[in-house]
């Protein structure tokens, strides 16, 4: 019987930094001799210390894999997940990212794949499994949702491959595989800023100055709950972004670089947010700008209940929006609302700027802080039926003669 290895530690240099590297012994198929083997554990920075690097070593079974290199085989898709799940890679991803992954891992890859074993996934298989969960096949999931459950599934399985779980080059042959449509019919309620001050007009406060914040900022529901009165710089007319507040945790690590930017508070909505202190029985600076009075101050407030308990109802009311008597929700040109929440005053504010204000672009790309120009143009902003309306009477003004545009 062949003696059992444990292996040897070196520390290498790569691309992505200095990284721990599990040497061992074994023959090589192709002479019969024996030959020195590699993976790759982890990076120096995770694991700053010998012994940290061999517990992680134990944790992944590594040792179990180099005396059984059959194991490789083995791994069922629950485990390669759980892996990925628990290194510390994960752990560094934004608070929303790593809830996105969760979820989507937990509650449809693991749940359809994860008794599969690893290399026993093929496209086809994974492709017609997809298409079951869309709208056209009677599911409820759209484009974007499927193409976000594709990409989850290929981090999960190029993690392993990083770390030798599985042969390199799996993944990328199994997601070429995989044809799936990732376009959605979705377009998102566009609020004029006539619409939004009749809307705020229907609201009191503290949702009358929450909601306005966010139309004016274009800051993300989590942002706006993760801000404390420390965060507001009165004298210089900017708030800062320090935290988020998701799923009941708070996080110090937003989203993007770009989301850590200040934005810009005008002088009429630093008077908004005065007023509201003023009015609040938390306004010292360690707390929540919008507490939850019902916590005592301890958390924000929930912003699935401001939509459905505020924000909705002020925009019926306003006559932005209308209810059917079967509860299906119709914009003004009598298309069904599929969505309507906070997210379509940020798209509001791109194209109330862009397409109405005439502002430079990159400024408005800033202030939604985005790191690419593409996501403002063309994901944020679009124009009304007017500004379409306008545009081609302006272009026809110039086309049929005068006497003929009076009537």
């Amino acid at each position: 019987m062949a003696r059992f290895q444990r292996g040897w530690l070196r520390v290498v240099d790569r691309k992505l930094g200095r990284m721990w590297q599990l040497r061992y012994n074994a023959i090589d198929p192709a002479t019969g001799h024996i030959k020195e083997q590699t993976i790759i554990v982890g990076s120096l920075n995770d694991f700053p210390t010998e012994s940290a690097c061999w517990r992680e070593v134990e944790r992944q079974r590594l040792t179990d894999k180099i005396n059984q290199p059959e194991i490789q085989n083995k791994l069922r898709f629950r485990q390669v997940a759980d892996l990925y799940l628990h290194h510390k890679v994960f752990g560094e991803l934004a608070h929303t990212t790593q809830y996105l992954h969760r979820h989507i891992i937990n509650d449809y890859l693991v749940d359809r794949w994860g008794g599969k074993f690893a290399l026993d996934l093929r496209g086809l298989a994974i492709e017609g499994w997809l298409y079951s969960l869309s709208q056209d096949e009677g599911g409820d999931l759209e484009g974007p949702t499927l193409g976000k459950i594709k990409q989850i599934m290929m981090v999960v399985l190029r993690y392993a491959e990083k770390y030798g779980h599985i042969p390199t080059g799996f993944t990328t042959e199994l997601g070429r595989q995989i044809s799936i449509s990732t376009s959605s019919d979705y377009e998102a309620v566009i609020l004029t800023p006539e619409q939004t001050m009749t809307i705020l007009s229907h609201m009191r406060q503290p949702e009358r100055t929450l909601t306005l914040l966010i139309a004016a900022t274009g800051l993300r529901w989590s942002e706006i709950a993760g801000l404390q009165w420390q965060d507001v710089d009165w004298a210089k007319n900017r708030i800062h972004l320090r935290r988020t507040f998701i799923d009941g945790k708070v996080t110090e690590r937003l989203k993007t670089k770009k989301s850590k930017s200040a934005v810009p508070m005008a002088p009429v909505l630093a008077r908004f947010l005065q007023d509201w202190q003023r009015e609040t029985m938390y306004a010292s600076p360690d707390d929540w700008v919008f507490a939850s009075t019902k916590k005592k101050g301890r958390i924000p407030r929930v912003g699935n209940m401001l939509v459905s308990d505020h924000l909705r109802p002020a925009a019926v009311k306003a006559g932005v929006l209308w209810l059917a008597k079967d509860g299906s929700v119709y914009d003004t040109s009598g298309n069904l609302v599929k969505r309507f929440g906070f997210h379509n005053l940020r798209h509001s504010l791109s194209t109330a700027l862009i397409t109405g204000e005439k502002e430079d672009p990159r400024t408005v790309q800033d202030m939604m802080r985005h790191s690419n120009s593409s996501t403002t143009l063309e994901l944020y902003t679009q124009s009304t039926m007017s500004q379409r309306v306008a545009a081609q009477q302006k272009l026809l003004s110039r086309i049929v003669p005068q006497s003929e545009l009076v009537n």
